[in-house]
């Protein structure tokens, strides 16, 4: 009985241990951009993303615009003046549930889009079998659409 309770407790403490006394989920993303007028109009029209109230008001300290990604998810978009270098392999991910009207959408507002290695105006798909495409915001940041 004792051995019970010896290995019981032992593997209490080895778990109290190693539990975290927090959970960290995802709040937001935050990007800088050269105009970002030009950026809302573009996440407003191409993304269909919602605007949200940024935290300040009118009293923002910088140009910003704050958008409801779903799931309690925000893209937060501020004007910066500041180089901004870019790979593909940095890019957001959204999935849609009509890719093929997505694609038309993207094609009637002069969208060039296209697949990882750069083939334009084409999807690729991946082994899984989910269709996929990119393209870029007006300041360059890479956008993945698929229809996972």
């Amino acid at each position: 009985m004792k051995k019970t309770y010896l290995v019981l407790f032992t593997l209490f403490l080895a778990y109290s241990s190693t539990a975290q006394p927090f959970s960290m989920k995802l709040d937001h993303i935050s990007i800088i951009v050269k105009d970002v007028e030009k950026s809302e109009e573009f996440y407003k029209n191409i993304l269909h993303l919602k605007e949200v109230p940024t935290p300040w008001g009118e009293n923002t300290p910088l140009p910003a615009v704050f958008f409801d990604l779903g799931n309690k998810l925000e893209l937060h978009v501020t004007e910066y003046n500041a180089e901004i270098k870019l790979h593909k392999y940095l890019h957001f991910a959204f999935t849609v549930d009509d890719f093929d009207s997505y694609l038309e959408l993207l094609n009637e507002k002069g969208i060039e889009y296209g697949t990882f290695s750069g083939k334009v105006q084409k999807f690729q798909t991946r082994i899984d079998g989910v269709r996929q495409i990119y393209f870029q915001d007006p300041d360059g940041y890479w956008i993945e659409v698929n229809d996972h």
